[in-house]
């Protein structure tokens, strides 16, 4: 019982730590997950490593990127998407006033 109890803790520990890579640092995470998709998807690797191997690809490796005729910004890396520029928010500090004694 003990033994399956860690398996399952260990299990969640792990995959959220994965989730948390993936929301703190996506592109270290996506470098990481095609990285391994490739890793996996080598002829030479068994159909079940294969088929692993397809299904972490990233969206973009999927989908085509720059150069395969889905059109520019198809791989979401150049920056030249409809996206609206953020305006710049001013910090505005506020000094307390001088206590007089």
């Amino acid at each position: 019982m003990q033994g399956l109890q860690t398996v399952l803790v260990a299990a969640i520990v792990s995959i959220s730590a994965v989730l948390a890579m993936r929301h703190v640092a996506p592109g270290p995470f996506r470098l990481w997950q095609s990285t391994l998709a490739r890793m996996l998807g080598r002829p030479q690797r068994s159909f079940f490593l294969r088929a692993i191997g397809r299904w972490l690809q990233p969206l973009e490796a999927k989908q085509g990127g720059c150069g395969t005729g889905l059109g520019c910004s198809s791989c979401g890396g150049c920056g030249t998407t409809s996206a609206k520029p953020v305006d710049a928010i001013p910090l505005k500090f506020r000094v307390p006033p001088l206590k007089r004694s």
